[in-house]
């Protein structure tokens, strides 16, 4: 075979696996993982260094962490030093840092979840409207993996939203 022939191989066989890859997307829903309290784990760290954008992180755990200081600034801390603590909400499957926000019983907490069917959904504006089980409309921020996740759900689905210290929505799910 030659390199055009593997080429071509590849471009036919790619489409059908993304799409099949895609969930729901296929037909115009996106897929959403059912709500595992396994998913996400909160664990508490010390800023030990800033260098430039890049600052470390001492977990409670004793490993050391980096992050940007850009994706901190995002999460809507306005500013950190060294000796700062904070808690971080990591992905258990690809243990990465989802959020940082400032250390509970400082107003902020990790990990409330919100569930609603979905009224409106504006991604551009990242904001999702969301009618909860007691009938209120809450209109939330949604921050840019969300949105992402979101993409094409339609009015009417029910979902589960889990809320950073700053009251965005850093991952969605599915209710059980």
């Amino acid at each position: 075979m030659n390199t055009r022939e593997l080429l071509f191989m590849f471009l036919v066989l790619a489409v059908p696996f993304s799409t099949a890859y895609a969930g729901h997307v296929a037909v115009g829903e996106p897929y959403l993982q059912p709500n595992n309290s396994f998913s996400h784990r909160s664990i508490s760290a010390t800023v030990k260094k800033v260098v430039s954008d890049l600052v470390f992180l001492r977990t409670e755990e004793s490993t050391v962490r980096t992050h940007g200081m850009k994706e901190i600034k995002k999460d809507g801390m306005p500013s950190i030093k060294e000796g700062d603590q904070v808690d971080l909400i990591l992905d258990r499957r690809a243990n990465t840092i989802l959020a940082i926000a400032p250390p509970r019983g400082t107003g902020a907490y990790i990990g409330d979840e919100v569930t609603g069917t979905v009224q409106r959904f504006d991604w551009l504006n990242k904001r999702i409207s969301l009618k909860t089980e007691e009938g209120d409309i809450q209109s939330l921020e949604l921050r840019d993996a969300v949105v992402t996740k979101l993409i094409g759900v339609d009015k009417g689905r029910p979902i589960v939203l889990e809320m950073d210290g700053h009251h965005r929505a850093f991952d969605a799910y599915r209710p059980e």
